[in-house]
């Protein structure tokens, strides 16, 4: 009979979780499209207190359907999950609305559009290189800057600039929805954070605060404005953590191939989304060399297919772009770099400086932004905490009122990123978590940032500490916060000894912790002029 109730009760909630998760892809296509309209149209020209105005009613509306769920008692934990990504969404596409093409990118270069013939560096050069000549650039990719880059996001930017043109929008207006694509990167982002959270049986307060530190963290919904190739790189990044989550508990073919294809379209689209194949291969490894202890020919022949079949996919896909330039340009994978006499370069400092644990001097918690010359700053922790809640933003003229909430957003987000990643550790040795997750994500976690630290010591400059190279680790972040409350706050004790006791009392302060610098980090930007 328990057996019977447990099997009704999982399949209620397979049939829920499928109701939301269409609502969600519906809410996100829609807001997304909505938000092309209205920066294709002449929403772009109106002042930026029209746009306020207008944006402003919707959030108004938001709030009255949440205090309508919430009296009439509708707000169940499928509900809140919605609700706090529409209000990412919100928040997202609110942000790409306001920011021009150019604010706060990365390597974006500049366009001049079909009229002209030049040939433009950056990530916007680089699309409309494929949208005026409608084929991959024939040069070399590493003498113009941002060409070296894999090129599906380049590719699939292109195809949407053609829809758009199609549609009869201006190409200046085209070129500024080039931002679209990474809003829906990012808002995907938020509901792939959910089935990893979901995936890990993470329920109640632990999938809430989980999966608002993904949605409202400011990395992402800057990212979601960008029109470089971070943010597809995270969504496959994040595809490749649920894939591998799922293939654990799975363990066919049926599972492998969505791996297989998340890894290959992520090394097509940035080569460091690679890094999480490391940790794959263990695991493969591992269930390999247990299935070889079956001995049954069978079996083995089966996984020998599978793994050929893995190899098949990712192997045609992710490399291609490797072995075009090796074959046509005898070029290497690399990153072209702007030479010793640029102020970014850190080379000339000591390793312990720039890799080592920051002295105090060094975090500059008096104007906690990233001043991009090395002589200022060339730790890369403190570099990656500067630009993980304000990018390489460094304003001259800041109301000393935001300034003093800044300070103390940054020294709470110093706190908790240790915390978190303290937390991180504790939960997934914890004997809760079974031993294949234990060791792909933890391993995972450690050579995420070792790579990091690699790519600092061979690309010596600060641009090269930002903490976009290392965003998906606010998803392990949104694991350890949603099995943090899972373990020590919503069931029972291991056992009795002191730390059983304390753990609880750090999760809330962890918990409400987040909570607080996520809401001073809001206020921050809402009061920002610079937005």
């Amino acid at each position: 009979m328990k057996t019977l109730l447990f099997a009704n009760n999982k399949l209620t909630n397979f049939s829920s979780d499928k109701k939301l998760r269409i609502a969600l892809i519906l809410m996100i296509l829609l807001s997304c499209a909505l938000t092309a309209i209205l920066q294709g149209g002449q929403f772009s020209f109106s002042s930026h207190y029209t746009k306020l105005f207008i944006l402003s009613f919707f959030f108004l509306i938001y709030i009255v359907l949440l205090a309508y769920l919430k009296i009439s008692k509708q707000l169940t934990e499928n509900s809140q999950v919605f609700m706090i990504l529409l209000l990412g969404v919100l928040l997202r596409c609110s942000y790409v609305l306001l920011s021009g093409l150019y604010d706060r990118q990365h390597d974006a270069g500049a366009y001049t559009g079909m009229g002209t013939s030049f040939v433009n560096p950056g990530h916007i050069g680089y699309i409309e290189y494929i949208y005026k000549f409608h084929k991959l650039p024939d040069l070399n990719p590493y003498e113009l800057f941002a060409y070296y880059h894999p090129p599906l996001h380049h590719i699939l930017s292109y195809l949407w600039l053609q829809f758009n043109i199609w549609l009869g929008v201006s190409e200046e207006l085209a070129f500024e929805n080039l931002q679209i694509l990474p809003l829906l990167y990012s808002c995907l982002s938020m509901t792939v954070t959910w089935k990893i959270l979901k995936v890990l049986e993470v329920k109640g307060n632990g999938l809430i605060i989980g999966l608002a530190f993904m949605a409202f963290h400011p990395a992402t919904i800057i990212m979601a404005g960008s029109v470089n190739n971070d943010m597809l790189t995270i969504l496959f990044m994040c595809l490749i953590l649920l894939g591998a989550l799922k293939w654990i508990r799975h363990k066919d073919l049926k599972h492998l191939i969505p791996l297989a294809l998340s890894i290959g379209f992520g090394m097509i689209t940035k080569l460091n989304s690679a890094v999480l194949a490391i940790p794959l291969a263990i695991l493969f490894l591992m269930h390999f060399l247990s299935v070889l202890g079956t001995r049954q020919k069978g079996m083995i022949l089966k996984w020998i297919r599978n793994y050929c079949v893995f190899a098949a996919v990712v192997m045609p896909i992710g490399l291609s772009w490797i072995i075009r330039n090796l074959i046509r340009f005898g070029e290497k994978p690399g990153v072209p770099v702007p030479g010793e006499t640029s102020p970014m370069y850190t080379a000339g400092f000591s390793l312990w400086s720039r890799l080592g644990i920051p002295t105090l001097a060094d975090w500059n918690f008096s104007f906690p932004f990233h001043p991009i010359s090395a002589k200022a700053c060339n730790n890369t922790w403190v570099i990656m905490f500067h630009t993980a809640l304000f990018t390489e933003e460094y304003p001259t003229s800041l109301p000393d009122i935001l300034l003093l909430l800044c300070q103390i957003a940054f020294v709470l987000s110093v706190i908790l990123g240790i915390a978190a990643a303290i937390l991180l550790v504790v939960v997934l040795v914890n004997k809760r978590t079974d031993q294949e997750t234990r060791i792909f994500m933890l391993t995972g976690y450690v050579i995420l940032l070792v790579s990091f630290a690699a790519f600092v010591i061979i690309y010596p400059y600060t641009c090269s500490s930002d903490f976009r190279y290392v965003a998906i680790c606010l998803v392990y972040t949104s694991v350890a916060l949603g099995l943090g409350n899972r373990y020590f706050l919503q069931l029972p004790p291991l056992s009795g000894n002191l730390f059983s006791k304390a753990a609880p009392v750090f999760m809330h302060i962890i918990n409400w912790g987040i909570l607080t610098l996520l809401g001073l980090v809001h206020i921050i930007y809402l009061f920002w002029e610079r937005w």
